[in-house]
């Protein structure tokens, strides 16, 4: 079966409100289904490791839009198994460019690996039928990054922007120092705060969900002030949720990356480089 390794299933599939779903390929990423009464949409589709479309069909027969919180192919790789894919016009710089040649195999044998990609904007609103969603530009940890603000269920899906384990501040296309990304990052933290009365928790795309709103945003914003006034307390070494300490061994996937460090304030983490 295509959605099985040699561990068992490649998805797990649970429902977290009402026509909602999260989807994730063995832990690695958070996929979030959102059902109206005319369409489905999905936020972000993995590695394409798996077939998702098979997943997303086993929950609903409606017509399916697919739209990515950012670019990294770890959220968009997928999308191959869909003829269209939505996201902002950062992201379709390098959707469709693979981590590794694997990665590249898994979506080339798919049967849309020149899927066509569509342009998503900060503040339209995507229509599910009786079910709104707002677009949210927040690019920091990605130029391209958006949030997507379900107000049936209010919920605020936020990619890699803000979760439990730490936001990689060194993956962007254009490298700027930490205390410019910091300064983008909390204009964003405040952006999603702007709308706190619309949603009652946060759904990101790594390392654990949903998370609590106020502790989460009020903490990133105290450590990206940190990083303005170059006061950020590192930490002993990059270890963290989901993220290795060494990152230089041979093999690594962040061996690429130079010299990283860890900061952070109170539920805050960042990676970033030296």
């Amino acid at each position: 079966m295509q959605n099985q390794n040699e561990d068992g299933n490649h998805f797990g599939k649970w429902q977290i409100a009402k026509d909602t779903w999260c989807i994730t390929n063995h832990w690695a990423n958070f996929m979030y289904l959102l059902i109206g009464s005319q369409k489905a949409m999905l936020i972000d589709t993995g590695s394409a490791d798996g077939n998702i479309r098979e997943i997303v069909e086993s929950i609903t027969d409606k017509p399916v839009i697919v739209v990515n919180t950012h670019g990294h192919f770890d959220h968009t790789g997928g999308n191959s198994c869909w003829p269209d894919a939505w996201m902002s016009r950062e992201a379709a710089m390098y959707a469709k460019e693979p981590f590794s040649p694997i990665h590249r195999e898994w979506f080339e044998e798919k049967d849309y690996p020149d899927y066509e990609i569509h342009e998503l904007s900060d503040g339209e609103i995507i229509e599910l039928g009786d079910r709104q969603v707002k677009v949210l530009a927040i690019g920091a940890h990605s130029e391209g990054s958006l949030a997507f603000l379900d107000y049936n269920t209010r919920a605020m899906f936020t990619g890699d922007e803000i979760e439990s384990g730490q936001v990689l501040w060194f993956v962007r296309d254009r490298n700027i120092s930490a205390k410019e990304v910091a300064a983008l990052h909390k204009k964003n933290m405040e952006k999603l705060k702007a709308y706190r009365d619309s949603y009652d928790y946060l759904w990101p795309s790594h390392n654990g969900a949903p998370l609590v709103p106020d502790t989460y945003i009020n903490d990133f914003i105290a450590l990206d002030d940190d990083f303005i006034a170059g006061r950020q307390v590192d930490a002993p070494n990059t270890g963290g949720f989901g993220f290795p300490t060494d990152t230089q061994k041979p093999g690594s996937p962040f061996e690429f990356a130079g010299k990283l460090k860890r900061a952070e304030h109170g539920c805050a983490a960042v990676i970033y480089t030296v």
